[in-house]
């Protein structure tokens, strides 16, 4: 079946899953998250997709949850099925990244902070503004907030619900990079590629093992990485990378 909330492209190895709801600026909905939950198992299984990027259509990436049809009974069921997004976000073997015009407010804003890599434009804004709605933080914003900005910083975003505009996102550390408006397709193409070109294996197991340090003590984190070099080593990714160091220094020995 065609998904109506979304739409999915695969150029080589890049993937793109665009929001596409832009009359409700692309507000998830339990359809959108159904969508979005099987574009990104899709794409978790397509060898050949080494990057993904997540962006929205008609100038908003996320205005959040859609709390026009939702009924406040239902909220639990609702969040349900919303929780299951960031997880699966997480746990995709490729680097993701989130490609911000306009509005990332709420669920949205957490949506796009829970992607490796977040470059927006000008016009981007991110909003935690849950207090504004009489809500808490959602959609793994608890999580991720005091580990991009700190907590004291985690606090004020979460509990004022201010607003910040894309070069002041950038300053506090809250994404990755704000580029004009017009240098954000060019951006964002340009890391893609870049990630593109390396071992997908390798890098599902860095995501991995960044994720683990969280919450897991430095011994831990030292064995784990161990374990992973050890699988890396069976790559031809690395062979080849290896075969390419040794060509490069042979000639420099004397």
């Amino acid at each position: 079946m065609i998904p109506q909330t979304l739409r999915l492209t695969v150029h080589g190895p890049v993937a793109t899953v665009e929001l596409t709801r832009p009359e409700r600026r692309n507000a998830l909905n339990p359809r959108l998250a159904q969508d979005l939950l099987a574009a990104l198992a899709h794409v978790a299984q397509d060898q050949d997709v080494r990057v993904i990027v997540l962006t929205g259509a008609g100038g908003s990436f996320c205005a959040g949850a859609d709390l026009t049809d939702l009924d406040p009974d239902r909220l639990g069921e609702a969040m349900v099925e919303f929780n299951k997004i960031i997880p699966a976000l997480r746990d995709l073997p490729q680097p993701v990244i989130a490609k911000v015009r306009g509005a990332a407010v709420g669920a949205g804003c957490n949506l796009a902070l829970a992607c490796d890599f977040v470059i927006a434009d000008q016009t981007a804004r991110f909003t935690q503004i849950f207090p504004r709605l009489g809500l808490s933080i959602d959609l793994g914003g608890s999580w991720v907030l005091p580990r991009l900005v700190g907590l004291r910083q985690a606090r004020e975003l979460a509990l004022l619900g201010d607003d910040l505009d894309g070069p002041a996102a950038a300053q506090v550390g809250l994404i990755t990079r704000c580029v004009p408006a017009d240098e954000l397709d060019d951006a964002v193409t340009a890391l893609a590629r870049r990630l593109a070109g390396f071992s997908r294996a390798a890098q599902a197991r860095t995501k991995h093992l960044l994720d683990l340090t969280c919450t897991a003590a430095l011994t831990e984190a030292l064995a784990r990485e161990a374990e992973a070099q050890v699988a890396n080593a069976s790559t031809p990714e690395f062979h080849q990378a290896l075969n390419d160091f040794r060509t490069r220094h042979q000639g420099a020995q004397p």
